[in-house]
């Protein structure tokens, strides 16, 4: 039986990223990274397709200390964040230089992240990337026995689950999840403008739901994610580009000009979810297995990320990185960031998709408050560039 001291569930961005990070603080360590698509293109794999991410500040950072940074060079920076409420205030606008950094967040297409972190695994010889799957786990006292599809048996002293939202592993552990279906779908594509981006990111709240244009490395090229009802998603996604491109026009305007072109467009049904457990003795839940967010603020992946590294950075040098009081720690010093993170992104799916007029005057002062209020554009700006996990300690 192969001994590991670290078993990974699952080789999306996430579970590579806590292989990378564990090895990094822990160079002596042997990491399994076990997912069934590993041996696949990874333009093929769901997690390294062609959507974008964006990646916060202090994610680019991260990405930085684990060499990523040359793979990454052709990311686009954000250097300013619009942020409106259509038909109402002109809106906020939040600018890099305020925070003295050369940007905010960095937007990236999955399929490039996905090479330069697979890469990053190859070269990695403390890491063995398993092409299989996790079919039963055994909990002892010193080590997790896992038996994996193919029959292969292997020991770890820790067991990271990082299989997904959908976690096959944490409903076979019967670990219950809080979720909130919010009845809406986000639907994803690439869009082409007469006008150039500028560098700017446009967060849009509108009557059917809230939208975001991320600037790509193309200067006329912009990354939609737009959240709306099930009915209306399909409906779109299935219709011609130019009635796609009309429906967005009218709700998004004319910031960047004509919408000229828009490319394959996919819907994906939204639901938060939170597990109800993320630490057990030599167990952690990591990524979407441990909660997914709304898209609209763009920060599931980024705080999943933090997550890893302060995983990461509380695993370094420990005798017994399966200890549950060493996890549980972990847990603690996380919770301030998770909690704050899941409830802005959730307060602003609700407030800014409420139509009633005590919510429209309730968001209009949020808006107004992050111009007028001294210190909460700079605190709200710190939160979504991903800089302000050194108050979670």
């Amino acid at each position: 039986m192969a001994e590991y001291d670290l078993a990974i569930a699952g080789g999306g961005m996430v579970g590579a990223s806590v292989a990378l990070l564990c090895l990094r603080h822990n160079p002596h360590w042997r990491i399994a990274l076990i997912d069934p698509r590993s041996g696949a293109p990874e333009q093929s794999r769901p997690s390294f397709d062609a959507r974008s991410t964006a990646l916060s500040a202090g994610s680019m950072d991260c990405l930085e200390t684990l060499g990523l940074r040359a793979p990454l060079e052709a990311a686009a920076p954000i250097t300013r964040v619009h942020v409106s409420d259509r038909g109402y205030l002109p809106g906020q606008v939040l600018s890099a230089s305020d925070f003295g950094r050369a940007a905010l967040g960095y937007v990236v297409r999955n399929d490039a992240l996905g090479r330069a972190l697979l890469g990053a695994l190859d070269a990695c010889a403390g890491i063995d990337v398993l092409q299989d799957s996790v079919a039963l786990l055994r909990f002892g006292a010193e080590a997790a026995q896992l038996e994996l599809a193919s029959g292969e048996l292997i020991s770890a002293r820790l067991v990271v689950v990082a299989d997904g939202a959908d976690s096959p592993l944490r409903e076979r552990l019967g670990i219950g999840v809080e979720q909130s279906d919010y009845q809406q779908c986000a639907v994803i594509a690439n869009i082409r403008s007469s006008l150039p981006h500028q560098q700017t990111a446009y967060e849009r709240f509108t009557d059917t739901g809230p939208m975001a244009l991320l600037p790509l490395a193309d200067p006329h090229e912009s990354a939609l994610v737009w959240t709306l009802p099930p009915e209306l998603a399909a409906g779109l996604c299935a219709g011609s580009p130019e009635a796609f491109l009309g429906h967005l026009q009218r709700r998004f305007g004319h910031r960047l000009g004509r919408l000229r072109a828009v490319s394959e467009r996919h819907a994906y049904p939204l639901v938060r979810r939170e597990a109800r457990e993320q630490v057990r003795s030599r167990l952690v839940l990591v990524g979407n297995a441990a909660h997914s967010l709304h898209p609209v603020a763009g920060q599931g992946f980024n705080l999943s990320l933090r997550d890893a590294q302060i995983l990461a950075k509380s695993l370094s040098g420990s005798v017994d990185p399966g200890c549950l009081s060493g996890l549980e720690a972990y847990c603690q010093q996380r919770r301030a960031d998770q909690r704050l993170t899941s409830e802005l992104t959730h307060r602003m799916v609700q407030l800014f998709t409420h139509k009633g007029w005590s919510a429209v005057t309730l968001r209009h002062l949020g808006l107004l408050s992050l111009e007028l209020v001294p210190g909460a554009s700079a605190a709200f700006g710190r939160q979504m560039m991903g800089v302000a996990e050194a108050s979670y300690g």
